[in-house]
C-alpha cells in the first residue's frame, strides 16, 4: 500500500461515493427529525437513527482521504441541506392544487423555525470539522495504528461540540437549564454509544476502502478549515 502525505499525490476513486452517502443520510435525518421517538426511556428526534451514520462517514472519509477532502464533503452536505430546506419551503409556500387535501400535514412535517434550522447548520458544521480534525491529528500521532481509538475519541469531542451547539441555539430559553442539560447529555451519550457499537462494522469498511484505494494517507500538509 502506497503512503501519501499530501492531497496532490493521489486521486481518490471512491470519494464521491462516500460524499453522496453522507449527503443522502443527512437529508434523511432532516426528514426524520420532526418525529420524537422513545429509545430506552430517552425522548429523542428520530433523526438520531441516521445522524450518527453521517458522523461515522466523516470518520471514514478523514481516515481514508484526509481532513481537507473530508471538509469538502462537509461543505457539500451543507449546500445540499440548504437546497433541501429552500425548496421544501418554496413548495410549502406555493399554493396547492384545489384537489390536494394534505397541505396542513405537509406543513406540519416540513415547516421549520429559523432557530432550529440555524442550530442544525451550525452544529453540523462545527461538530464535523472538529470530528475530522481530531481523526486527522490522531492518525498522524498514532502512525495509523489504533483506528478504533481515534474514531471513538473524535466522536466524543466532535459530538460534544455538535450536541452542545444544537441544544443551546435551538432550545436555550425554551427549556429549563436542567432539561436542557438532560437533552444534551442524552443526545451526546447516545451518539457516542452508537459509534462504539458500530466499530465492528466501521473498522473493516475503512480497511476495505483503503485496500481499494491502495493508499494510506497522512495529513502532513496544511489543513484548511474553511
Amino acid at each position: 500500500m502506497r503512503i501519501t502525505n499530501h492531497d496532490y499525490e493521489w486521486h481518490p476513486k471512491y470519494f464521491a461515493v462516500l460524499t453522496g452517502l453522507m449527503c443522502g443520510l443527512y437529508m434523511i435525518t432532516g426528514v426524520l427529525n420532526p418525529k420524537i421517538i422513545d429509545i430506552f426511556g430517552l425522548s429523542l428526534p428520530a433523526g438520531v437513527l441516521t445522524f450518527p451514520l453521517c458522523c461515522i462517514i466523516t470518520d471514514l472519509m478523514t481516515e481514508i482521504y484526509g481532513f481537507n477532502r473530508a471538509r469538502q464533503a462537509v461543505w457539500t452536505t451543507l449546500v445540499c441541506t440548504a437546497l433541501f430546506a429552500g425548496f421544501t419551503q418554496l413548495a410549502l409556500w406555493w399554493p396547492s392544487a384545489d384537489f390536494w387535501p394534505h397541505q396542513e400535514s405537509y406543513s406540519t412535517i416540513f415547516s421549520t423555525s429559523w432557530r432550529i434550522a440555524l442550530a442544525g447548520i451550525l452544529a453540523w458544521y462545527f461538530g464535523e470539522i472538529v470530528n475530522a480534525y481530531v481523526v486527522s491529528r490522531m492518525k498522524v500521532l498514532q502512525q495509523a495504528k489504533q483506528m478504533g481509538a481515534r474514531f471513538i475519541g473524535s466522536t466524543v469531542v466532535g459530538q460534544f461540540v455538535d450536541t452542545a451547539i444544537f441544544a443551546l441555539v435551538a432550545f436555550y430559553g425554551v427549556f429549563s437549564n436542567a432539561d436542557l442539560l438532560t437533552l444534551f447529555l442524552s443526545g451526546w451519550i447516545f451518539k457516542v454509544g452508537y459509534e462504539i457499537v458500530a466499530l465492528p462494522i466501521t473498522i473493516p469498511v475503512a480497511k476495505y476502502v483503503k485496500r481499494l484505494e491502495g493508499v494510506e494517507h497522512f495529513d502532513r500538509q496544511k489543513l484548511t478549515i474553511v
